[in-house]
C-alpha cells in the first residue's frame, strides 16, 4: 500500500530528525516561556521528550509537547500533545491535574498506526517531603479515531520522581504502549520499567 510505506518513510525520516531539533530547541529558544525536557532508557528502549508553556490564565496553564521513542525491536512512536495543567485544590494540597490528548504515529514491523489519544494524568507531591512525587498518566484512542493498520490504541504510565536539584529530577517509572491490529491480534508495541532525567529551564 502506497499510503502505507508513505507514512512509514515518513516517520522513520522525522524521528532521525527529532532528537537533535529537540535539543537545538533548548539551546537556542530566545522564549521567556518554561520549557522541559526529559530522557528516559530502559534495557530495549529509549524516549525523548520537550514541552513548552505555550499559555496561561488563573484557571490553568497550556502546555505543547512532542516526543520520540524507538526499541530495539525496530518500533517507533512519534507524538504530540496539548494539555491543560492546573492544581487539584485547596482539599489536596500537591496534587496537579492535567487534561488533554496526543497525537500518534506509530510504525512496528509491517505495520503502521495513526492515533488520537484523550486523557491526562495526576501528579501528587508528598506534604512532607515535597522533594518525592508520583505521578500517572494515561490515554486511549478507541477505534473511530484510530487509523491505518490498527483499531484501538493506549498508553498507561506510573512514576516515582525526586527533584535533585531545583531544576533536574531523577525517576523511575513503568510505561506501556499497546495496540489492537485490523486482524484482531493485540500486543505491545514498548513496555517495562524505565529510569530517565527531567530538565526544566
Amino acid at each position: 500500500m502506497k499510503k502505507s510505506r508513505f507514512f512509514a518513510t515518513y516517520v522513520r525520516m522525522f524521528s532521525t530528525l527529532l532528537c537533535p531539533v529537540l535539543l537545538g530547541s533548548i539551546f537556542v529558544s530566545s522564549s521567556a516561556l518554561a520549557q522541559t525536557a526529559q530522557v528516559s532508557l530502559s534495557e530495549s528502549s529509549a524516549q525523548m521528550k520537550y514541552s513548552l508553556l505555550v499559555g496561561g490564565q488563573s484557571f490553568g496553564r497550556s502546555e505543547f509537547g512532542i516526543g520520540y521513542l524507538y526499541n530495539s525491536d525496530d518500533n517507533y512512536i512519534l507524538e504530540s500533545g496539548l494539555h491543560v495543567i492546573d492544581e487539584a485544590g485547596s482539599a489536596i494540597p500537591g496534587l496537579k491535574v492535567a487534561v488533554g490528548g496526543k497525537v500518534y504515529g506509530a510504525v512496528i514491523p509491517s505495520r503502521q498506526i495513526l492515533a488520537l489519544g484523550l486523557g491526562g494524568g495526576l501528579r501528587y507531591a508528598i506534604p512532607n517531603n515535597e522533594r518525592l512525587a508520583i505521578s500517572v498518566e494515561g490515554y486511549y484512542s478507541p477505534e473511530i479515531v484510530t487509523y491505518l493498520d490498527a483499531t484501538n490504541f493506549w498508553e498507561l504510565a506510573l512514576r516515582v520522581e525526586y527533584e535533585i536539584l531545583q531544576q533536574a529530577s531523577g525517576f523511575v517509572e513503568g510505561r506501556q504502549f499497546e495496540t489492537k491490529l485490523n486482524n484482531g491480534v493485540s500486543g505491545s508495541i514498548d513496555e517495562g520499567v524505565r529510569l530517565g532525567i527531567r530538565l526544566e529551564f
